[in-house]
């Protein structure tokens, strides 16, 4: 666990060549995975989002019915964790989404735009009740962070 903080602590760092957004936004990244760390350590956190998310709609609720809902959860357990990574130019997590992009578009699961919101504010819903290190700063860069990838997302709609 030490070695994991010191890894973590040294990846927040801006090197010279970085601006200041991209070190505030290196900053974000570094909090929300290690927020997703504790929320996904937490038996529930993954079934609790989907409560939250499926309840928020009822389209999105009719999109599940024959879901295999248990499988669904581990889909967006990989999930987060490519969107978390996109910002970094991450090579699989641009891959990932990507087909996240593809598979969600118009002419494949449909899912509209307007969904996308919703998501994100379900996830740090789940999220704000399982990390108990949650704060508005934590929010605010789950936000930052997920709607990068949700922006690519949605172009491609």
């Amino acid at each position: 666990m030490q070695l994991s903080l010191q890894v973590n602590d040294i990846l927040r760092l801006p090197n010279a060549r970085e601006t200041g957004g991209e070190s505030r936004m290196k900053d974000d990244i570094s909090r929300v995975r290690l927020s997703y760390g504790r929320a996904i350590a937490k038996s529930g956190f993954l079934s609790r989002f989907y409560d939250i998310f499926l309840a928020s709609d009822r389209a999105i609720a009719r999109k599940f019915v024959n879901t295999d809902l248990e499988k669904q959860q581990e889909l967006l357990a990989m999930s987060v964790n490519m969107v978390i990574l996109f910002p970094q130019e991450n090579k699989i997590a641009k891959n990932a989404v990507g087909r996240i992009r593809k598979s969600h578009c118009r002419e494949g699961l449909n899912i509209e735009p307007r969904f996308y919101g919703l998501w994100k504010s379900s996830l740090i819903e789940a999220v704000s009740e399982h990390d108990m290190e949650y704060n508005p700063q934590i929010g605010d860069s789950w936000e930052k962070v997920l709607q990068i990838a949700i922006d690519h997302i949605v172009e491609g709609y």
